[in-house]
This record gives structure tokens, C-alpha cells and sequence, in this order.
């Protein structure tokens, strides 16, 4: 089967590094660590797996962090990886062959999307630690066993395979029915939204708090879309980049949008929440700048140190930071924390969620929004590329701009 493999040495990822910063290409090159292969079918490693073909992969902020070399090389997300792998865990594909013990409900020809926490179900593990006992495995406690790294997922080992490809396994404890009346292209949209759902879920806003949502990819607009989903009404900001996220962000429910070019100076993106906010704008030196004031709840999902940075400054005195999405090894003001005695609450993932009174899985959740017409994704810009063309659907999101895109998934299966 054909497969994209990730894999680089020491002395190819500081070349990608240093030419990186001119041709952003280069990760995808022949010096990059990404490889189309051609390689086994993966066997289903125990009694409780199954086989899925995949029908769509998913390109997700952290795979193209890995690829671009965005991350610093020793951050800890590192341990719970392992390479060489067949990268890709966004994903909806069909099931083609099960192991003796899968439960009846699992038959050859369903379709899924696979959560791509594997926990300890899936490590045979017993008794489970007390996050995956719980439902939670993306905090799985269990050490790395039987060749998986601790935590591991879907696309970030070398013993599952990936949706980068035509064919991975998982087992049953990750499956998720796709209902019928989801299309491939929606259903492929799940896991982001999922883990925006997963993040409002973690802090609700309270009536009255004012909201930030920072950030302009899919998981911004997904929690947009969540906390309107959810029944609240509070005053929602976005910050985005481009005119067409800003069309899709007040669609998806925000009251007031701010359009902060990549090239936008700092101090006018502080004059432009201070304005939003009445809050206080303050020049320090070197062009650094605070703010007095803010919002009460601040969604940050930018996925970089700048972006963190500018979320604490803009949370008000005891304010709640999400952080939705990771910077990994950064630098960055972290004065706020203790100056303004902000709170900060991480959000990994999706897991079981307590929700009007039953616990649910959130991928299962935002199928129900979706087939009850609550959560409408079809607006979404969405780009399909054959596997076989990866490095044009790289290049699409390493040279992104002002295209309108939210999401870059690529069809194994097609010519």
C-alpha cells in the first residue's frame, strides 16, 4: 500500500531548519523527512483491533508543526512519539477486518473515525490507569508498552500505521460510528471540531464574561461554533488574519471580528483590542506593549508563542486562558500569570464529556450536532488532494496566505 512515512536524521532537520527560513518547500523536498512509500497492509496486533481503509486523512496543525519543523527538537511531545511512522490521525475510513474478539457491533464495511488516543484498552494495559479508566485517554498514565510509546496515538508510532495512507489499525475502543447521513468530507471534520468542542467544555464561559477567541484555523471557528452550539450568548471576539476567516467567524457566531495581518505592528494590535475592550493600552520598551483590562475568557488556539503571548496580555486581572493549542519550547511573557493572577486551563484532545446530563464522547457529540442540524460544517473550505500529491497539498498550507482554506485532506484512494 502507498504510505506517507516521516522519519529524519540530526543533520537533515537542521539543514531543513536553516534553508527552511527561504524556501519553505524544503520540508517537503527530498532532503524533508516526509516519504511516499510503498509498504505492507499493517497487521491487526491483537485479538481487539481492527483494520480500517482509509477513506480521507486530515492534515492537522500538529503534523505540519512536526514536518515544518516548527517545534523545537526536545520538546517532551517527542517522548510519546516514536519514528519512523506513517503519520496522520484526522481521519474517516471504513473498517475491512476485525479481530476474533471485536464486539458485534464493529462489521466489515462500517464507516468511522477513529479517536487517535490509543490508552490502555489498546496497550492491554490491566487494570487501566486512573485516566483511562475514566474515559480519558489522551491522559493516559501508563509508562510505553509492547513496542507504543507512552500516550501513543494514531500517527505517531510505528505499529498502527496512520491515515496518511491507504490502510491503518486501531482498536475498538477508538472506533466511532459515522451515522449515515454525515458525507466523508464532513465527517473527516470531526476531530478538530471535537477538539474545540473538548476546550469550551473544559470552561464554559459564566454569564456576562466577555470572549476571545484567538486564533484563525479550524478549531478557532469550531469553538465559535461550540459555545453558540451550547446555548451562550456572550459577547464573542475573533482575531483572524483574512477577510474570508472573518466572514466565516461572524457565520459561525461572533459578534465583533479584529483582522490582524501576519505583518500587523504589535502596537496596533494593541490598539485594537484596547478599543474593543475600553481596556488600557501601556508602551514598554522596545516596542513591547501591555494592556490594562481585557477580556474575561480568552480561547487561545494560534499555536505559537507570539499568539500565546498576546492571549495572556489580553486576558483581564483573574481572567481564564484556554490553551487549546501547544507552542511546545517557546519564549515567552509569562508575566501575566502572576501579575494579572490569571487562570489557565489546558485542553488536550477529546475524551468522555459530561454533557445535559449524560457522558459522551465528543467526537459522538458533535455527530448529534451535526445530524440534528444544531452544527452546520458544510460551509467550511475544504481542499482534497490524492495522497499521490502531497507535496501540492503541503505547499498549499506552507504558503497558505489569503487562500480560503481551513482544512488540507488528502484521498488515498484517489487517481
Amino acid at each position: 500500500m502507498k504510505a506517507l512515512v516521516y522519519d529524519i536524521s540530526p543533520p537533515r532537520w537542521i539543514a531543513c531548519k536553516l534553508l527552511g527560513l527561504a524556501w519553505r518547500d524544503v520540508f517537503v523536498s527530498p532532503l524533508g523527512g516526509l516519504r511516499l512509500v510503498e509498504q505492507s497492509v499493517p497487521k491487526i496486533p491483537g485479538a481487539g483491533w481492527v483494520r480500517v481503509r482509509t477513506r480521507l486523512g486530515g492534515i492537522c496543525g500538529t503534523d505540519l508543526a512536526v514536518v515544518a519543523q516548527r517545534n523545537h527538537p526536545n520538546t517532551i511531545l517527542q517522548q510519546y512519539a516514536a519514528f519512523p511512522a506513517v503519520m496522520g490521525h484526522e481521519n474517516v475510513g471504513e473498517i475491512v477486518e476485525l479481530g476474533r474478539d471485536v464486539d458485534k457491533e464493529w462489521t466489515v464495511g462500517r464507516r468511522v473515525c477513529v479517536d487517535p488516543a490509543i490508552g490502555c484498552p489498546g496497550r492491554a494495559i490491566t487494570p487501566p490507569c486512573r485516566s483511562c479508566a475514566v474515559g480519558v485517554p489522551a491522559l493516559c498514565e501508563s509508562p510505553g508498552h509492547d513496542g507504543f510509546p507512552p500516550r501513543a496515538l494514531l500517527g505517531l508510532n510505528p505499529r498502527t500505521g496512520g491515515s496518511w495512507s491507504e490502510s491503518f489499525v486501531a482498536h475498538q475502543s477508538q472506533l466511532h460510528g459515522v451515522p449515515d447521513a454525515i458525507p466523508d468530507p464532513i465527517a473527516v471534520l470531526v476531530d478538530p471540531i471535537a477538539s474545540a468542542a473538548h476546550a469550551v467544555l473544559r470552561r464554559r464561559p459564566l454569564s456576562g464574561e466577555s470572549i476571545l477567541v484567538h486564533g484563525s484555523g479550524i478549531v478557532a471557528l469550531g469553538v465559535i461554533a461550540t459555545l453558540r452550539t451550547l446555548g451562550h450568548d456572550n459577547r464573542i471576539t475573533a482575531v483572524v488574519r483574512h477577510s474570508f476567516q472573518e466572514a466565516l467567524a461572524r457565520k459561525y457566531g461572533a459578534n465583533h471580528v479584529i483582522v490582524l495581518r501576519r505583518d500587523a505592528r504589535r502596537i496596533d494590535r494593541y490598539r485594537a483590542v484596547a478599543s474593543d475592550t475600553g481596556g488600557t493600552r501601556l508602551d514598554g520598551r522596545m516596542g513591547n506593549q501591555t494592556l490594562i483590562g481585557g477580556y474575561a475568557l480568552t480561547y487561545e488556539s494560534s499555536g505559537n508563542a507570539a499568539g500565546l503571548v498576546d492571549a495572556l496580555m489580553w486576558t483581564r486581572g483573574r481572567g481564564t486562558l484556554v490553551a487549546v493549542a501547544t507552542t511546545g519550547i517557546a519564549m515567552h511573557d509569562s508575566t501575566p500569570l502572576w501579575f494579572d493572577e490569571l487562570n489557565v486551563v489546558g485542553a488536550n484532545g477529546r475524551q468522555i464529556e459530561h454533557v445535559e446530563g449524560r457522558d459522551i464522547h465528543t467526537y459522538d457529540l458533535v455527530f448529534d450536532w451535526i445530524r440534528s442540524g444544531k452544527l452546520d460544517l458544510s460551509e467550511l473550505p475544504v481542499a482534497i488532494y490524492p495522497l499521490k500529491n502531497y507535496k501540492a497539498a503541503f505547499h498549499s498550507l506552507l504558503n497558505r496566505g489569503r487562500k480560503p482554506i481551513v482544512k488540507v485532506v488528502l484521498d488515498p484512494s484517489a487517481p
